[in-house]
């Protein structure tokens, strides 16, 4: 009975979204997102084929051609099909890469052309980080490597287009980089190597960023137990694949933050439920008031 009132609750939600907005963007409407988004293009095709539109667009800013597109998507729930809702997207990010990938090459080779040392674009490049990974057995090689090709990258960065793009460094045992040792890496437009230890202090300021104060400035980070939290074990979520504390002697990492106020918190390696198990988040101290800044 409880899966079928959710299921009608879903159904009612979305039959109300589809009455409310049944239509796609049109071309007009995509040119102009686009334009908003990423700056100045030009149209090179429009195709129209029933409730699809795709446009080719030329970036006027730095001379390569990508795809905005819009249609209609099927919704399904429990195998039964409620109709379907807008869909937009678009390969900006995907081919600006490319394109900066394609005229940056002379330099990454250069870069990359001490023994052992090689580079690959990533396979997945829609993901916003994601550009380039360099493969070595030499991690300080890796990471002059690394630097280089973050410089000449960050050349071709114009309007920060590309901020937030990483260069990776990894080893060379594994067929696939991701499955191998990670060296660390370099974050645009900062042309400055990141070690792991770099890397995850840089991911739980991002974590006390959204999740507690905007301002927060990170301090120091410091190793004790999961009893010094307070916190109760029955409320520490399981996430697949991480270590979490299973007893009050489990070893917990703190990373201590300064808040917009002046205020020490910490945030801690573990997800906590909330009291009625409704959601989660990093287990913190914090007090004030969240996203404060």
């Amino acid at each position: 009975m409880k899966r079928s009132i959710i299921s009608f609750f879903s159904a009612a939600v979305l039959a109300s979204l589809l009455f409310t907005s049944c239509k796609p963007a049109d071309a007009k409407t995509l040119y102009s997102r686009a334009k908003r988004d990423y700056g100045s293009c030009t149209v090179v095709s429009k195709t129209v084929d029933g409730d699809n539109t795709t446009l080719v667009l030329h970036d006027d800013l730095q001379g390569f051609d990508y795809t905005v597109s819009s249609s209609m998507e099927a919704i399904y729930i429990d195998g039964s099909n409620f109709g379907s809702v807008p869909s937009s997207d678009d390969t900006f990010k995907v081919d600006l890469k490319k394109h900066v990938l394609s005229v940056t090459a002379p330099a990454l080779d250069a870069a990359c052309s001490a023994d052992n040392v090689r580079y690959e674009p990533v396979k997945y490049m829609g993901d916003d980080e994601e550009m380039l990974v360099i493969r070595t057995e030499n991690a300080e090689a890796g990471s002059k490597a690394a630097l280089e090709c973050a410089a000449a990258i960050q050349e071709h960065n114009l309007n920060n287009r590309l901020d937030g793009v990483c260069i990776r460094v990894y080893a060379d045992n594994e067929e696939d980089y991701w499955a191998d040792e990670n060296y660390g890496s370099v974050k645009l437009p900062d042309i400055v190597f990141r070690t792991p230890e770099d890397e995850r202090v840089d991911y739980y300021t991002e974590m006390a960023h959204l999740q507690t104060d905007r301002q927060a400035k990170f301090i120091r980070k410091e190793t004790g137990k999961f009893s010094d939290t307070g916190a109760e074990l029955r409320r520490v979520v399981d996430v697949m694949g991480s270590d979490i504390p299973t007893s009050p002697d489990s070893p917990v990492t703190f990373y201590y933050f300064e808040s917009s106020d002046g205020t020490e918190y910490y945030l801690c390696d573990f997800n906590y439920y909330d009291e009625d198990h409704s959601g989660f988040a990093w287990y913190t101290n914090y007090s004030g008031d969240s996203n404060k800044g």
